[in-house]
Parts: C-alpha cells; sequence; structure tokens
C-alpha cells in the first residue's frame, strides 16, 4: 500500500456466524496448510505450500486461494474495514479490523484469524442491489472495491434505504461478459 493512512474495505464469507459476531473475529479455514503466517511473504511462497497441500486442485484454483489466503496475512492491515453479509439474520456486518493475523489451531474450521471491532449491523435494504453482489462474491475472501463509498457512507449514516423489488438471494446475478 503506497499511502500508509488508505483505509481499504475487504468482504468475508463465513459458516459460522456465531464465531464472527461472538468472538470479534473474522477466519478463513484452510487449517491443513497449518499457521499460514509462517510463509514467506510473497505470492509464490503461498501458491507452493497450497499446491504441495492441494495437489489435485487446478492452476487456477491454485491461484485463487493462494491468493486469498496471502492477502488475509499480508495486505489487510489493521484499521482496515471488513463486511460479511449474514446469511442467518440478513444483515450487512460491517467492522473495523483491530488485529494482525493469528494462528488458533484449537478452532479447527477457522485457524488463520483477525481481530474485529463490529460498528454497524445494517438490513440489506440500505444498499443497492449492485452493492449486494459485490459483497455476494463467490470467494471467501475479497477486496470491495466498486460499492466501496456505498458501504463506507452507510458507517456515516449517509446512506438511503433502497426498496428492492425481489430477494436479493433469488434474483439472477449479472452474466459477466
Amino acid at each position: 500500500m503506497s499511502d500508509s493512512t488508505e483505509k481499504r474495505l475487504w468482504g468475508i464469507h463465513t459458516r459460522n456466524e456465531s464465531l464472527f459476531l461472538n468472538d470479534n473475529v473474522i477466519a478463513i479455514g484452510w487449517g491443513e496448510l497449518g499457521d499460514i503466517g509462517k510463509f514467506e511473504n510473497n505470492r509464490e511462497a503461498f501458491k507452493e505450500h497450497y499446491t504441495a497441500t492441494y495437489p489435485s486442485h487446478s492452476k487456477g484454483k491454485i491461484a485463487v486461494c493462494a491468493g486469498q489466503l496471502y492477502r488475509f496475512v499480508h495486505e489487510m492491515s489493521v484499521g482496515d474495514y471488513v463486511i460479511f453479509p449474514s446469511k442467518g439474520n440478513r444483515e450487512i456486518n460491517i467492522g473495523v479490523v483491530e488485529g494482525d493475523y493469528f494462528y488458533k489451531p484449537e478452532t479447527p474450521d477457522y485457524v488463520n484469524q483477525r481481530r474485529v471491532k463490529w460498528i454497524k449491523h445494517l438490513p440489506r435494504t440500505v444498499f443497492s442491489q449492485g452493492a449486494l453482489y459485490e459483497v455476494g462474491s463467490a470467494m471467501t475472501f475479497f477486496s470491495v472495491k466498486n460499492y466501496a463509498d456505498e458501504f463506507l457512507a452507510a458507517l456515516d449514516n449517509k446512506s438511503k434505504p433502497q426498496i428492492l423489488d425481489v430477494d436479493d438471494e433469488q434474483s439472477p446475478r449479472p452474466q459477466m461478459k
């Protein structure tokens, strides 16, 4: 990051919403890799470890997954914002990253973690359909760019509720060209 004051906005998905909300963390899996914080600080090292652990995965999957792991450890910074859409209560949870990466082997499905302070829990109806699509990414951990301003405005109560005609999880996704 060229400007150390620049705050990024990240999105993350989980199957263990209570871990995130009750323990004030965000976490990703890939426990078979062990402590990914010990890997050399470059993408190639992450790809090498990932390939050794998951040799049957395609080159594309290796690149995508290793990239997510690398970003979680080395690109996410304390002070960055994080969004996680909750399926359980249909809210968009927005928090601020409060800690560096740490390895927690006693949480087997989510050994790679970071501390987060949750600052807003907003209904999905506050956000545009495009913003909901962006945080509905198929990836576990990703950068939010296209609608970052909309999410950040919601922190300052500058957003206006959107009236959605359809359920955001049932509406068709725009086709990629």
